[in-house]
């Protein structure tokens, strides 16, 4: 996408087309939760799940205070359609989500908003200090005190202190940046991009410090969403075609992120693979947004 201007529509025909299709032969059936408006991300913090909204609306850029976020058991089952905001604050497009200090943090286009977990009250708020366009995605937790936060259209990563709300930037040199996962034990997060113009990007490995370097033979494509599996290994998803309407694929690393990544089947096809997560027992929670439904896909060598 280009960093100067993208119109609405089509903004939201590139991040909203994720489609689930029947599961491939062979793989085990996938669980479809509806009833959702425009799903976006999946977050799971221990035993809840959250799913983040964009809205009826349908665009991700829109100031229209119409998304929201839901909350499902762990069974799928959901306990609260319209679980956050519960105190007349708004959402516009949430995206993202990042659980730190007891507190729910969701992007939000240009800001991150933070909700009490418990009581579903607004706590938090801040903007990117940014003068161009922005479209806040991913967030990921450093610890109690710190989120990143990927800047798709910015082709960057910001450490947001949550005591201040103050913003740094660590790095500028993801193209398209957008799902995030923090590694406390080296203290650097792999970072999948989209690309420049959403013509395909890479895998980055970015330091608390701002060093940021491609990781070793990152393969290339339109990465979305970035999480872990239960062995350690990560996996990444990839839209591979924007259109005509293509389905994307799951792709295994190594658990620093190096190498070509090998296909791995969550026993569903989607198109446009969005911001997914996955649970302790190895199911893959992905929004299918254009249908409004949460699929649970279990692949057949985490069953």
């Amino acid at each position: 996408m280009r960093a100067t201007f993208l119109a609405p529509t089509v903004l939201a025909s590139l991040l909203l087309a994720t489609v689930s299709l029947p599961a491939a032969a062979g793989s085990p059936a996938p669980r479809t939760i509806p009833g959702f408006e425009a799903p976006e991300s999946v977050l799971i913090a221990g035993e809840r799940r959250f799913v983040s909204n964009i809205g009826v609306a349908l665009d991700p850029t829109a100031r229209d205070g119409d998304g929201f976020i839901s909350e499902l058991a762990p069974d799928g089952h959901v306990v609260a359609a319209r679980a956050f905001p519960r105190d007349g604050s708004t959402l516009d497009a949430p995206k993202g989500m990042a659980m730190a200090g007891g507190r729910l943090y969701v992007a939000d286009i240009d800001r991150v908003v933070g909700f009490d977990a418990s009581t579903g009250g607004r706590v938090f708020e801040a903007r990117l200090p940014t003068t161009g366009p922005t479209l806040a995605n991913d967030l990921a937790a450093v610890d109690d005190g710190h989120l990143l936060v990927s800047d798709t259209l910015g082709g960057s990563v910001w450490s947001l202190d949550l005591a201040t709300g103050s913003f740094t930037r660590l790095t500028g040199a993801v193209p398209g940046a957008n799902g995030i996962l923090y590694d406390p034990r080296t203290r650097s997060a792999l970072v999948v991009g989209l690309g420049a113009d959403f013509g395909g990007g890479d895998i980055f490995r970015v330091g608390l410090d701002g060093s940021t370097e491609r990781v070793q033979a990152s393969p290339h494509g339109i990465f979305d969403g970035i999480a872990r599996l239960p062995d350690g290994a990560v996996v990444v998803s990839d839209w591979i075609a924007l259109a005509p309407p293509t389905p994307g694929r799951f792709l295994r690393h190594a658990p620093d992120g190096s190498g070509p990544g090998a296909p791995f089947d969550p026993g569903v096809a989607i198109t446009g693979p969005a911001d997914f997560s996955v649970d302790a027992d190895g199911a893959v929670w992905s929004p299918a947004t254009p249908e409004n439904a949460v699929v649970i896909a279990t692949p057949p060598d985490q069953r």
